[in-house]
């Protein structure tokens, strides 16, 4: 841990009560200037550092550590603040009779800078002079000037013209306007203001990667993200970005605090509550084809620029989703012996584990009767529940994963993502599991083939909608 250099100024308020300490230094992390947003608790003890005068929560005693923090921003090891103003958060106010009691007072630091966790920094600080302001309110009456004995006919032209001059910024020395010193009328327009929470998707599974957004508007704005109320390591960017996910190590609690240089906004808590693992069947009949359940829930369906218009839509019912496309094994297994005249193996690529293609949607009623009729004969099908296309609802869903981008990896796609025309292809279908899987498991919602839904194809409509099925009347049915 490093050390710091503190600097002290007084800043007399309009009112005896509180004083604000201008307290500025620097502190440096083995021995290199520290950047980023620390965490700093402060106390005035006495000389021996066994009993506390002050603490910026009130929490202090006999000398100890508080229990609140307060996020400072700090840049090239240098930073400051303003003791004692109640409009930092984790800030009380001093009371003035504080240095007219207690000559011997000092100040005691506590440094946090998000890795070694809380440390006292010695030597603490005496003052070089009694810090408290004379003010109107303190001041011996008998020598005070009363209201209106001076006034403007009283002041020569020179003093007239001094005052109603204009002073641009070249004229006003460097820190003569502090914070402390604006309204919050004016300070509102400067300190950070949130224009995005983070949210986090309702299905977390281990393994896969979650990214939690914020935004703000200001200037100059830092970010720092915690955990449970501790920050998190180098989250000091505008989205936290969390791979590989891992239930004992990421549930939790997460804020971020944005900050700059006048003030700081703390984030609504957004809560990761991770699921184990996903929950499969496998269709004997079908050559084990593999199932993911989904849990239903509220989503935002269609997206600005790609299939617009957005609109909310709730799924109230969950459902189990194939893995991948049906290949053409798994096909061959049910189709096996149909009366319908139909192939085992229509497919222009030729495969077993190619996805099966050149099948239409009444080719593939045929095969979900089949299936059906299958799993009910050997007493593998739960009373009220059949295998069907899936809506364009729930396939969207699916594909999402708890996305919002194009796709459900990000905005962009290229050869490494998904089988697509991307011109140095093969021209043909690959393999399933070929590719990454989404955030829920699931394949090649992305490129290799087109996928059949349920719906007619219909226009979207902005009104939000309960478990839609797409259009009532329609010549075309909606391929994924």
């Amino acid at each position: 841990m490093g050390f710091i250099f503190p600097l002290f100024f007084l800043l007399p308020t309009s009112q005896a009560i509180p004083p604000v300490l201008n307290y500025a230094g620097q502190v440096t992390v083995d021995g290199e200037p520290f950047d980023g947003a620390g965490l700093f608790k402060f106390a005035l003890v006495n000389t021996d550092g066994n009993s506390t005068y002050w603490s910026n929560d009130g929490t202090s005693s006999s000398g100890s550590e508080p229990t609140a923090s307060v996020s400072i921003s700090v840049n090239g090891g240098l930073y400051s603040t303003l003791l004692g103003n109640t409009a930092i958060q984790g800030m009380s106010a001093i009371d003035p009779t504080i240095f007219q009691q207690h000559s011997d007072a000092k100040l005691r630091v506590w440094f946090n800078d998000g890795t070694n966790g809380f440390q006292q920094l010695t030597p603490d600080r005496p003052f070089a002079s009694v810090p408290y302001a004379f003010t109107a309110g303190s001041a011996n009456s008998s020598k005070a000037v009363e209201s209106g004995t001076i006034t403007k006919s009283m002041l020569g032209n020179d003093v007239l013209t001094d005052l109603n001059r204009t002073v641009t910024a070249n004229e006003m020395a460097q820190n003569t306007i502090t914070t402390a010193q604006l309204n919050e009328q004016i300070l509102k327009y400067l300190k950070p203001e949130i224009t995005v929470s983070p949210q986090a998707p309702d299905t977390v599974y281990d393994g896969q990667t979650v990214v939690l957004e914020a935004g703000a508007v200001g200037k100059f704005l830092t970010y720092q993200w915690y955990k449970n109320g501790d920050p998190i390591s180098n989250a000091k960017d505008k989205n936290l970005q969390i791979y590989d996910i891992n239930k004992s190590i990421h549930d939790g609690n997460y804020t971020v605090i944005i900050s700059n240089d006048f003030g700081a906004v703390v984030s609504p808590t957004v809560k990761l509550d991770i699921n184990i693992s996903r929950q499969y069947v496998r269709i004997p009949s079908a050559s084990n084809l593999e199932m993911i359940w989904v849990n239903p829930q509220k989503f935002i369906m269609g997206q600005i620029g790609v299939y617009a218009p957005e609109h909310n839509v709730t799924l109230t019912n969950g459902y189990y989703l194939g893995k991948t496309e049906v290949t053409q094994k798994q096909y061959a297994s049910v189709m096996l012996g149909n009366t319908d005249g139909l192939s085992t193996h229509p497919s222009g690529f030729t495969g077993d584990d190619l996805p099966v293609d050149s099948v239409t949607w009444s080719d593939v009623e045929v095969f979900l009767k089949r299936l059906n009729q299958l799993e009910s004969n050997a007493g593998r099908l739960e009373s009220g529940c059949e295998f069907v296309l899936p809506t364009e609802a729930e396939w969207e869903f699916a594909c999402r994963a708890g996305s919002r981008t194009t796709f459900s990896w990000g905005d962009q796609i290229n050869e490494t993502n998904a089988n697509w025309n991307y011109g140095n292809d093969l021209n043909m279908t690959a393999s399933v599991m070929q590719f990454p899987e989404n955030n829920w498991g699931f394949f090649d919602m992305h490129g290799n083939v087109w996928e059949l839904t349920a719906d007619l194809w219909g226009q979207f409509t902005p009104s939000e909608k309960v478990d839609p099925e797409g259009a009532i009347r329609g010549m075309h049915r909606v391929q994924k």
